[in-house]
């Protein structure tokens, strides 16, 4: 796999350039929301599903973005309920995901990011690496599942194709990402973050590689169940909302870099 990416990335002239100078990152969170459209409340939790998008996107449009290794994701008055739902471990994800963890699939989504050299940041100089997420309840969280496997999507006239989602990466991926679910409190409601660190081989597939991420988009199934909550036997959902100020949920991404600078993102797209 060395070889293949090493190769792959020669054809479009990847050259280590020293002291290019660092990415400087612009942070978007684009896509937040779900159904149905529900203030809901602590006393009165409403089930919902959960779509959520991010982008991360460089100050000059030729360059690509550096590697983020931490997230945290959130949204006002949102809360996750995994305890009362099917799970399986994240070492059964990471392992397949097995069999056992066909029930604990509860969302997928995209992960458009691009490789290329670290010393070489051009765009020009990448190749697009489109991988398929899924996400698993590990029971304290969600455990991200990533596979993709070559080729890389190309335009008709074979040059690499940045704005698609199909699938494809000059490089295999089959591996998984532990997150957990953090209590909360975002625009003055409860709510429930999910972090996680990516893992370096990730981040850097092959030494002297850099993977950015470039934008992903993750939908979370509504799902609900009867379950008992502090004593009362209620409608559960593995995600629900309970609380919204005015008519626009605040949802917010936390961004960390490799040497550690922090970063917000922020956005009052989804009606509540």
């Amino acid at each position: 796999m060395r070889k293949l990416l090493i190769g792959a990335l020669a054809l479009v002239g990847v050259v280590a350039m020293a002291g290019v100078a660092l990415a400087d990152n612009v942070y978007e969170t684009h896509v937040a929301g779900g159904r149905p459209i529900a203030k809901g409340s602590v006393k009165k939790p409403v089930p919902v599903s959960v779509d959520f998008g991010f982008r991360v996107t460089e100050t000059d449009p030729s360059k690509r973005a550096t590697p983020i290794k931490t997230y945290s994701i959130g949204s006002e008055g949102l809360v996750a309920n995994p305890k009362y739902f099917p799970s399986c471990t994240f070492a059964q994800v990471q392992s397949g995901p097995a069999a056992a963890c066909r029930k604990a699939l509860v969302g997928d989504g995209v992960v458009r990011a691009a490789s290329g050299s670290s010393n070489n940041q051009a765009l020009a100089a990448s190749l697009p690496c489109n991988q398929r997420l899924r996400l698993y309840n590990i029971g304290n969280g969600m455990a991200i599942r990533l596979d993709v496997d070559p080729p890389f999507p190309t335009l008709p006239t074979g040059a690499p194709d940045f704005d698609t989602d199909d699938f494809g990466c000059p490089l295999s991926i089959h591996d998984s990402i532990k997150g957990r679910f953090v209590k909360t409190r975002i625009a003055g409601h409860p709510a429930t973050d999910y972090r996680f660190s990516v893992p370096p081989n990730l981040l850097h597939p092959v030494t002297g590689l850099d993977t950015s991420v470039r934008e992903s988009i993750s939908h979370i199934d509504r799902k609900s169940t009867t379950a008992r909550v502090k004593g009362k036997r209620r409608k559960v959902g593995f995600y629900e909302v309970v609380g919204c100020t005015g008519n626009r949920r605040t949802a917010r991404t936390i961004y960390e870099s490799e040497t550690g600078q922090r970063t917000q993102s922020t956005t009052e797209k989804a009606r509540c």
